[in-house]
């Protein structure tokens, strides 16, 4: 069963989840305007002011002026936790309701997504500077690796659920661990009874075309500003070290623009993490949960756009 128990007294979320460049963004604007929804952003890679084109984030003309929530909230230095996304979430989608509106959660962010839909409780754990110190110091002499092997030793259910090549959320995670966090946000913070009754679409597309989606999207990228994004960045005083500034796409044109290699391996080193962040994507979104409705968006994706709002136009209108 794809769709949890109806309780009229729950709110109806609908929710689009999937890999990278799989196709949520158009659908989610489509399904809104169709559904009269409004979206709430579930990637945490779009929260940051300022870093629009290397995470892809919708441009005004692709919001088709419907509203898109949790974006553009924060600055790329700014902390950041499961605990907060968790609160604005939960405000947004109860403010949305009122105003009689579906929302619409959209993202690939897998830990912020079932975090949210399982109601989990998150304790918030403030951010412990003189561990954070020491394992910065980690991080410049040994690099990511050893912070990776830190975690691994330490909390490896964490470590599975954790950007391996992501400094700032290793060293973010090994506070929850070292808190005696973790375990709670992995195991005990589910609620007993899920928070609302939701629909689940999950787009999917054969590996081999992702992937040309994927340099596609990268040389995108590139014509759109891409390095003069990050070089502006840079100019307004941000730096690798920068919370979001270590995600994909921005340490690696750092690596470039700091003349450690070329654009076309900033590109080749874009593409690599990329991919990797699609195997970790569809470790939270697996094929066989039976809450998610899976659709192929392969071989044509206008077509599998309409059963797709066919079916949540039945969903939407039984509830």
């Amino acid at each position: 069963m794809a769709t949890n128990t109806n309780d009229r007294s729950k709110p109806n979320v609908l929710v689009i989840i999937g890999a990278t460049a799989t196709g949520k963004t158009s659908l989610s604007v489509e399904l809104a305007l169709a559904l009269d929804g409004e979206i709430v952003n579930g990637d945490s890679r779009l929260f940051y002011r300022g870093m629009d084109v290397a995470t892809a984030k919708p441009t005004p003309a692709e919001m088709n002026g419907l509203p898109h929530h949790l974006i553009d909230i924060l600055e790329p230095d700014d902390e950041f936790s499961l605990a907060e996304y968790l609160t604005r979430a939960r405000e947004t989608i109860e403010e949305i309701n009122l105003r009689g509106k579906l929302p619409i959660v959209v993202g690939g962010s897998g830990q912020y997504i079932w975090a949210l839909l399982e109601g989990w409780d998150v304790p918030k754990i403030e951010p412990n500077r003189q561990l954070r110190t020491e394992l910065e110091q980690i991080l410049e002499i040994d690099g990511v690796e050893a912070l990776g092997n830190r975690l691994q030793t330490l909390a490896p259910e964490v470590a599975d659920d954790t950007d391996l090549q992501n400094p700032r959320r290793i060293i973010r995670a090994i506070e929850r661990a070292e808190s005696g966090s973790a375990e709670q946000t992995q195991i005990h913070c589910k609620a007993v009874e899920e928070p609302y009754y939701t629909h689940v679409i999950g787009l999917s597309v054969k590996r081999s075309v992702l992937h040309t989606r994927i340099q596609e999207r990268l040389e995108s990228m590139r014509i759109l500003g891409w390095q003069a994004e990050v070089e502006s960045l840079l100019n307004a005083g941000y730096s690798a070290q920068s919370r979001a500034l270590s995600g994909i796409g921005y340490k690696q044109m750092i690596g470039h623009i700091d003349g450690k290699y070329d654009l076309e391996e900033a590109i080749r080193l874009t593409t690599v993490a990329t991919n990797r962040l699609v195997r970790h994507q569809n470790n939270w979104f697996k094929q066989d949960d039976p809450r998610i409705n899976w659709f192929d968006m392969t071989t044509d994706p206008l077509q599998t756009a309409k059963s797709i709002l066919e079916a949540a136009t039945d969903w939407r209108h039984t509830n």
